[in-house]
Protein backbone atom coordinates (compact mmCIF):
# COMPACT_ATOMS: atom_id res chain seq x y z
CA UNK A 1 0.00 0.00 0.00
CA UNK A 2 1.01 3.60 -0.67
CA UNK A 3 -0.65 6.64 0.93
CA UNK A 4 -0.70 10.40 0.55
CA UNK A 5 -2.83 13.42 1.37
CA UNK A 6 -4.43 15.83 -1.07
CA UNK A 7 -6.81 18.79 -1.18
CA UNK A 8 -10.29 18.80 -2.67
CA UNK A 9 -10.87 22.30 -3.96
CA UNK A 10 -14.32 23.79 -3.41
CA UNK A 11 -16.23 25.63 -6.12
CA UNK A 12 -16.07 29.01 -4.40
CA UNK A 13 -14.65 32.40 -5.42
CA UNK A 14 -11.34 33.48 -3.95
CA UNK A 15 -12.22 34.53 -0.38
CA UNK A 16 -11.79 38.16 0.63
CA UNK A 17 -13.51 40.26 3.26
CA UNK A 18 -15.47 42.53 0.94
CA UNK A 19 -16.57 39.62 -1.24
CA UNK A 20 -17.86 37.64 1.74
CA UNK A 21 -19.84 40.59 3.09
CA UNK A 22 -21.25 41.34 -0.37
CA UNK A 23 -22.37 37.71 -0.69
CA UNK A 24 -24.07 37.96 2.71
CA UNK A 25 -26.08 41.03 1.71
CA UNK A 26 -27.14 39.48 -1.61
CA UNK A 27 -28.10 36.13 -0.05
CA UNK A 28 -30.09 37.66 2.82
CA UNK A 29 -31.98 39.99 0.49
CA UNK A 30 -32.91 37.07 -1.79
CA UNK A 31 -33.85 34.58 0.95
CA UNK A 32 -35.98 37.05 2.91
CA UNK A 33 -38.55 37.16 0.08
CA UNK A 34 -39.60 33.55 0.78
CA UNK A 35 -38.99 33.21 4.51
CA UNK A 36 -42.28 34.49 5.89
CA UNK A 37 -43.95 37.79 6.70
CA UNK A 38 -41.65 38.75 9.58
CA UNK A 39 -38.57 38.46 7.40
CA UNK A 40 -40.25 40.23 4.48
CA UNK A 41 -40.87 43.14 6.81
CA UNK A 42 -37.23 42.99 7.91
CA UNK A 43 -36.15 43.24 4.26
CA UNK A 44 -38.38 46.27 3.75
CA UNK A 45 -37.00 48.03 6.84
CA UNK A 46 -33.40 47.15 5.93
CA UNK A 47 -33.81 48.11 2.26
CA UNK A 48 -31.82 51.31 2.69
CA UNK A 49 -28.97 49.45 4.39
CA UNK A 50 -28.95 46.84 1.61
CA UNK A 51 -28.66 49.57 -1.00
CA UNK A 52 -25.93 51.39 0.92
CA UNK A 53 -23.95 48.16 1.27
CA UNK A 54 -24.26 47.40 -2.44
CA UNK A 55 -23.05 50.90 -3.26
CA UNK A 56 -19.99 50.45 -1.02
CA UNK A 57 -19.17 47.17 -2.77
CA UNK A 58 -19.52 48.81 -6.17
CA UNK A 59 -17.18 51.66 -5.21
CA UNK A 60 -14.68 49.24 -3.71
CA UNK A 61 -14.54 47.11 -6.84
CA UNK A 62 -14.39 50.05 -9.22
CA UNK A 63 -11.90 52.26 -7.42
CA UNK A 64 -9.88 49.92 -5.14
CA UNK A 65 -6.95 49.82 -7.59
CA UNK A 66 -6.46 53.56 -7.17
CA UNK A 67 -6.70 53.46 -3.37
CA UNK A 68 -3.96 52.97 -0.79
CA UNK A 69 -4.10 49.98 1.53
CA UNK A 70 -5.22 52.25 4.39
CA UNK A 71 -8.04 53.66 2.26
CA UNK A 72 -9.19 50.18 1.22
CA UNK A 73 -9.15 49.05 4.84
CA UNK A 74 -11.37 52.02 5.75
CA UNK A 75 -13.82 50.96 3.07
CA UNK A 76 -13.86 47.41 4.43
CA UNK A 77 -14.38 48.74 7.99
CA UNK A 78 -17.32 50.88 6.83
CA UNK A 79 -18.84 47.88 5.08
CA UNK A 80 -18.38 45.79 8.22
CA UNK A 81 -20.31 48.35 10.29
CA UNK A 82 -23.15 48.32 7.78
CA UNK A 83 -23.26 44.53 7.63
CA UNK A 84 -23.20 44.31 11.42
CA UNK A 85 -26.28 46.57 11.60
CA UNK A 86 -28.06 44.38 9.03
CA UNK A 87 -27.12 41.22 10.92
CA UNK A 88 -28.42 42.65 14.20
CA UNK A 89 -31.74 43.46 12.56
CA UNK A 90 -31.80 40.01 11.02
CA UNK A 91 -31.30 38.39 14.42
CA UNK A 92 -34.29 40.27 15.83
CA UNK A 93 -36.40 39.36 12.80
CA UNK A 94 -35.50 35.68 13.14
CA UNK A 95 -36.47 35.74 16.82
CA UNK A 96 -39.82 37.29 15.90
CA UNK A 97 -40.33 34.78 13.11
CA UNK A 98 -39.63 31.88 15.48
CA UNK A 99 -42.55 32.92 17.72
CA UNK A 100 -44.87 33.63 14.79
CA UNK A 101 -47.76 31.29 14.19
CA UNK A 102 -47.69 31.74 10.42
CA UNK A 103 -47.14 28.60 8.38
CA UNK A 104 -44.45 28.37 5.71
CA UNK A 105 -44.19 26.36 2.55
CA UNK A 106 -41.36 23.91 1.99
CA UNK A 107 -39.37 26.59 0.18
CA UNK A 108 -40.12 29.05 2.95
CA UNK A 109 -38.72 26.71 5.59
CA UNK A 110 -35.58 26.21 3.51
CA UNK A 111 -35.17 29.97 3.07
CA UNK A 112 -35.60 30.63 6.80
CA UNK A 113 -33.10 27.91 7.72
CA UNK A 114 -30.64 29.44 5.27
CA UNK A 115 -31.05 32.86 6.88
CA UNK A 116 -30.40 31.37 10.31
CA UNK A 117 -27.14 29.87 9.01
CA UNK A 118 -26.16 33.15 7.37
CA UNK A 119 -26.83 35.06 10.58
CA UNK A 120 -24.71 32.66 12.64
CA UNK A 121 -21.88 32.62 10.11
CA UNK A 122 -21.69 36.40 9.84
CA UNK A 123 -21.77 36.68 13.64
CA UNK A 124 -18.53 34.65 13.66
CA UNK A 125 -17.00 36.30 10.59
CA UNK A 126 -17.26 39.97 11.61
CA UNK A 127 -14.81 39.65 14.56
CA UNK A 128 -12.39 37.83 12.23
CA UNK A 129 -12.60 40.70 9.73
CA UNK A 130 -11.95 43.27 12.46
CA UNK A 131 -9.01 41.23 13.73
CA UNK A 132 -7.50 41.30 10.24
CA UNK A 133 -8.06 45.06 9.95
CA UNK A 134 -6.44 45.64 13.33
CA UNK A 135 -3.45 43.30 13.12
CA UNK A 136 -2.95 42.51 9.42
CA UNK A 137 -3.02 38.78 10.26
CA UNK A 138 -5.66 36.22 9.32
CA UNK A 139 -7.59 34.95 12.34
CA UNK A 140 -7.31 31.30 13.28
CA UNK A 141 -10.17 29.29 11.79
CA UNK A 142 -11.00 32.07 9.33
CA UNK A 143 -14.29 31.53 7.50
CA UNK A 144 -13.61 31.44 3.75
CA UNK A 145 -17.08 30.59 2.46
CA UNK A 146 -20.38 32.07 3.54
CA UNK A 147 -22.44 29.10 2.33
CA UNK A 148 -20.04 26.32 3.42
CA UNK A 149 -18.35 27.76 6.53
CA UNK A 150 -16.67 24.42 7.33
CA UNK A 151 -14.21 24.88 4.44
CA UNK A 152 -10.64 25.92 5.22
CA UNK A 153 -7.41 26.98 3.54
CA UNK A 154 -4.80 24.28 2.87
CA UNK A 155 -1.19 25.36 2.39
CA UNK A 156 0.27 23.16 -0.36
CA UNK A 157 3.42 25.07 -1.34
CA UNK A 158 2.97 24.25 -5.02
CA UNK A 159 4.34 26.43 -7.79
CA UNK A 160 1.57 28.80 -8.86
CA UNK A 161 -0.81 27.50 -6.18
CA UNK A 162 0.54 27.92 -2.67
CA UNK A 163 -2.90 27.71 -1.02
CA UNK A 164 -6.02 25.73 -1.92
CA UNK A 165 -9.47 26.26 -0.43
CA UNK A 166 -11.57 23.23 0.37
CA UNK A 167 -11.18 19.97 2.32
CA UNK A 168 -8.31 17.60 3.09
CA UNK A 169 -8.40 13.94 2.03
CA UNK A 170 -6.23 10.92 2.67
CA UNK A 171 -5.72 8.65 -0.36
CA UNK A 172 -4.50 5.03 -0.18
CA UNK A 173 -3.36 3.14 -3.27
CA UNK A 174 -3.61 -0.64 -3.09
CA UNK A 175 -1.89 -3.27 -5.19
CA UNK A 176 -3.36 -3.13 -8.67
CA UNK A 177 -3.76 0.63 -8.55
CA UNK A 178 -7.14 0.82 -6.83
CA UNK A 179 -7.76 3.82 -4.53
CA UNK A 180 -9.47 4.27 -1.16
CA UNK A 181 -10.27 7.75 0.18
CA UNK A 182 -10.79 9.21 3.65
CA UNK A 183 -12.26 12.67 4.25
CA UNK A 184 -10.64 14.66 7.05
CA UNK A 185 -12.88 15.51 9.99
CA UNK A 186 -11.08 18.83 10.49
CA UNK A 187 -8.22 20.89 9.08
CA UNK A 188 -5.60 19.20 11.26
CA UNK A 189 -7.05 15.69 11.14
CA UNK A 190 -5.05 14.35 8.17
CA UNK A 191 -1.63 15.92 8.48
CA UNK A 192 1.10 13.86 6.81
CA UNK A 193 2.69 13.12 10.18
CA UNK A 194 -0.59 11.59 11.40
CA UNK A 195 -1.94 9.99 8.24
CA UNK A 196 1.27 8.04 7.64
CA UNK A 197 0.20 5.82 10.57
CA UNK A 198 -3.60 6.16 10.50
CA UNK A 199 -3.63 4.97 6.86
CA UNK A 200 -2.26 1.63 8.05
CA UNK A 201 -4.78 1.53 10.90
CA UNK A 202 -7.59 2.00 8.36
CA UNK A 203 -6.11 -0.76 6.20
CA UNK A 204 -6.03 -3.15 9.16
CA UNK A 205 -9.61 -2.26 10.13
CA UNK A 206 -10.82 -2.97 6.58
CA UNK A 207 -8.77 -6.05 5.65
CA UNK A 208 -7.93 -7.53 9.04
CA UNK A 209 -4.17 -7.36 8.56
CA UNK A 210 -1.48 -4.77 7.75
CA UNK A 211 0.05 -4.31 4.30
CA UNK A 212 3.23 -6.31 3.78
CA UNK A 213 4.99 -3.29 2.27
CA UNK A 214 4.09 0.36 2.76
CA UNK A 215 5.38 3.64 1.32
CA UNK A 216 4.85 7.29 2.21
CA UNK A 217 6.67 10.50 1.32
CA UNK A 218 9.04 12.34 3.66
CA UNK A 219 6.18 14.27 5.23
CA UNK A 220 5.32 11.12 7.19
CA UNK A 221 8.88 10.29 8.27
CA UNK A 222 9.83 10.25 11.94
CA UNK A 223 11.38 7.74 14.30
CA UNK A 224 8.08 7.66 16.19
CA UNK A 225 6.15 6.74 13.03
CA UNK A 226 8.72 4.09 12.06
CA UNK A 227 8.35 2.47 15.46
CA UNK A 228 4.54 2.68 15.27
CA UNK A 229 4.47 0.97 11.88
CA UNK A 230 6.76 -1.81 13.07
CA UNK A 231 4.44 -2.28 16.05
CA UNK A 232 1.60 -2.76 13.57
CA UNK A 233 3.57 -5.60 11.91
CA UNK A 234 4.33 -3.85 8.60
CA UNK A 235 7.24 -5.90 7.23
CA UNK A 236 8.70 -3.39 4.77
CA UNK A 237 8.41 0.25 5.83
CA UNK A 238 9.28 2.64 3.01
CA UNK A 239 8.91 6.08 4.56
CA UNK A 240 11.06 8.46 2.51
CA UNK A 241 13.75 9.71 4.94
CA UNK A 242 14.48 13.32 5.82
CA UNK A 243 17.91 14.90 5.96
CA UNK A 244 20.72 12.39 6.46
CA UNK A 245 18.46 9.61 7.69
CA UNK A 246 18.64 6.30 5.80
CA UNK A 247 15.97 4.23 4.13
CA UNK A 248 14.72 1.25 6.12
CA UNK A 249 14.41 -0.77 2.91
CA UNK A 250 16.88 -1.39 0.12
CA UNK A 251 17.40 -3.15 -3.19
CA UNK A 252 14.43 -4.28 -5.25
CA UNK A 253 11.94 -3.57 -2.47
CA UNK A 254 13.07 0.06 -2.24
CA UNK A 255 12.83 0.49 -6.00
CA UNK A 256 9.35 -1.05 -6.01
CA UNK A 257 8.09 1.20 -3.22
CA UNK A 258 9.57 4.33 -4.80
CA UNK A 259 7.85 3.42 -8.07
CA UNK A 260 4.54 2.77 -6.33
CA UNK A 261 4.91 6.04 -4.41
CA UNK A 262 5.13 7.97 -7.67
CA UNK A 263 2.03 6.24 -9.03
CA UNK A 264 -0.23 7.40 -6.19
CA UNK A 265 0.32 10.96 -7.44
CA UNK A 266 -0.91 9.84 -10.85
CA UNK A 267 -4.07 8.35 -9.32
CA UNK A 268 -4.77 11.55 -7.39
CA UNK A 269 -4.27 13.61 -10.53
CA UNK A 270 -6.69 11.37 -12.43
CA UNK A 271 -9.59 11.68 -9.97
CA UNK A 272 -9.12 15.46 -10.06
CA UNK A 273 -9.81 15.45 -13.81
CA UNK A 274 -13.21 16.90 -14.71
CA UNK A 275 -14.25 13.43 -15.93
CA UNK A 276 -14.51 12.25 -12.32
CA UNK A 277 -15.33 15.55 -10.59
CA UNK A 278 -13.29 15.26 -7.40
CA UNK A 279 -12.20 18.91 -7.58
CA UNK A 280 -14.62 21.85 -7.51
CA UNK A 281 -17.79 19.71 -7.38
CA UNK A 282 -21.21 21.36 -7.67
CA UNK A 283 -21.84 20.94 -3.95
CA UNK A 284 -23.37 23.33 -1.41
CA UNK A 285 -22.41 21.44 1.74
CA UNK A 286 -19.49 19.54 3.22
CA UNK A 287 -21.56 16.36 3.17
CA UNK A 288 -22.16 16.69 -0.56
CA UNK A 289 -18.49 17.46 -1.21
CA UNK A 290 -17.64 14.25 0.63
CA UNK A 291 -20.14 12.29 -1.48
CA UNK A 292 -18.71 13.77 -4.70
CA UNK A 293 -15.19 12.83 -3.58
CA UNK A 294 -16.14 9.22 -2.92
CA UNK A 295 -18.07 9.01 -6.20
CA UNK A 296 -14.96 10.22 -8.05
CA UNK A 297 -12.86 7.47 -6.45
CA UNK A 298 -15.58 4.89 -7.18
CA UNK A 299 -15.65 5.94 -10.83
CA UNK A 300 -11.86 5.68 -11.03
CA UNK A 301 -11.88 2.16 -9.52
CA UNK A 302 -14.70 0.92 -11.75
CA UNK A 303 -12.91 2.21 -14.84
CA UNK A 304 -9.71 0.44 -13.78
CA UNK A 305 -11.63 -2.76 -13.07
CA UNK A 306 -13.32 -2.70 -16.47
CA UNK A 307 -9.98 -2.17 -18.22
CA UNK A 308 -8.34 -5.03 -16.34
CA UNK A 309 -11.23 -7.37 -17.22
CA UNK A 310 -10.96 -6.33 -20.86
CA UNK A 311 -7.25 -7.18 -20.86
CA UNK A 312 -7.94 -10.63 -19.51
CA UNK A 313 -10.48 -11.32 -22.23
CA UNK A 314 -8.23 -9.91 -24.97
CA UNK A 315 -10.79 -7.19 -25.58
CA UNK A 316 -10.18 -3.58 -26.50
CA UNK A 317 -12.30 -0.80 -25.00
CA UNK A 318 -13.12 2.21 -27.16
CA UNK A 319 -14.12 5.60 -25.67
Amino acid sequence: MVADTTAQEADIPHPNEMGLMAAFVTAVAAASKRAGQALKQFAQRAGGKFQAAKEKVRKYRLFAKDKTKAAKNRMVAQMARGVEAINEQLGKALSAAATSASRLSKYGLVARAKMVRLHETMHKLLPQIRYWLKTGFVASGKIISLHIPELYSIVRGKVGKTVEFGLSWGIRRLRGGFLLATLAKSKNDLLDSKFAVSAVDEHIALFGKPPEAYAYDRGGWSEKNLAALKTRKVKEVGLAPRGKAEWKVSGAIKEKLVSERAQVEGGIGTIKHKKYGFNRPAARSVQMMGACGQLAVLGFNLTKLARELAKRRDMQLVG
